[in-house]
């Protein structure tokens, strides 16, 4: 099986060059790799500029847009702007970050799990986080690939219409994964994430559109209340947990356009349930 993979990359200077070492010394590389500068305005492009010189497979595009780092729909735009560039036929696609250390065998794991098990639609490592020193692995829920390292199966991405602008893109995929039939597998692979997720992004703002968020993609008031408390129990901080149930709140008063129909709101409220019963959120 042949994969591509697709990284949106701005002002990662300081980190890109894990990424990009991490794939060229991959047993398994890519038949095409293509990274999409996004407007930064360090030293980036020049970074990837080096490696473009060395290996055929690896292509640079640039888009100048003056938006800042943002989780969610600016993310998926700049992937899309690499997707429509793909050349080469390929069986799987990974939409991969640009601030991330690779085993040398992960997509080797990766496409092997393909292989071996059809109805894997989606498939990726966990993730490790840099704690006073110390990588740690990420809590996170057992069924999710997080966002920074996703590889999906074509035929599963295409079923799914591919991603959504939208933030909390990287839950909502693997709801209409699920919803139509497609498995998810976690691997036994670790993944050190340099950059912390929403570090350049506001805390208070964030998590109230985190709420609002929830409410669009079908969540209850009471899974919502379950995932705050959660947040607050691992994160330790009050304010996240208040402004997560605001922004749920708002969404709720002003009835904002959901993300999804009411077919799948009611498979995505009963499997976070059915997780909430068994104790696995």
């Amino acid at each position: 099986m042949d994969y591509v993979i697709i990284t949106p990359a701005k002002n990662e200077e300081k980190y890109i060059r894990y990424t990009l070492d991490s794939v060229v010394n991959q047993t398994l590389k890519p038949v095409e790799w293509i990274i999409v500068n996004d407007g930064s305005t360090d030293r980036t492009a020049e970074i990837v500029e080096e490696y473009v010189k060395k290996h055929v497979w690896i292509k640079l595009i640039t888009i100048r847009k003056n938006e800042k780092r943002a989780p969610g729909s600016k993310v998926v735009r700049a992937f899309y702007s690499g997707y429509t560039k793909i050349k080469k036929d390929y069986d799987v696609i990974s939409k991969l970050d640009a601030d991330l250390t690779l085993p040398i065998n992960y997509f080797r794991k990766v496409i092997d799990s393909f292989q071996d098990e059809k109805k894997v639609g989606l498939c990726g490592g966990y993730c490790k986080i840099n704690k006073k020193g110390k990588w740690i692995k990420e809590k996170t829920a057992s069924y999710h690939v997080r966002g920074a390292f996703k590889a999906y199966r074509r035929e599963a991405f295409e079923d799914i219409g591919g991603f959504d602008e939208v933030l909390g893109w990287d839950g909502l995929d693997q709801m209409k994964l699920l919803h139509k039939g497609w498995n998810i597998k976690v691997l036994d692979l670790s993944v050190k994430h340099h950059r912390v997720t929403g570090e350049e992004s506001d805390i208070s703002d964030l998590n109230f559109e985190l709420g609002v968020a929830c409410y669009k993609k079908g969540y209850s008031w009471f899974i919502t209340l379950i995932h705050a408390i959660v947040s607050l129990i691992r994160k330790k901080k009050v304010k996240p947990f208040i402004m997560m149930l605001k922004g749920y709140y708002h969404a709720t008063i002003i009835k904002e356009k959901k993300n999804v129909d009411k077919d799948l709101e009611k498979f995505i409220r009963k499997f976070q349930l059915n997780r909430i019963i068994k104790f696995k959120l």
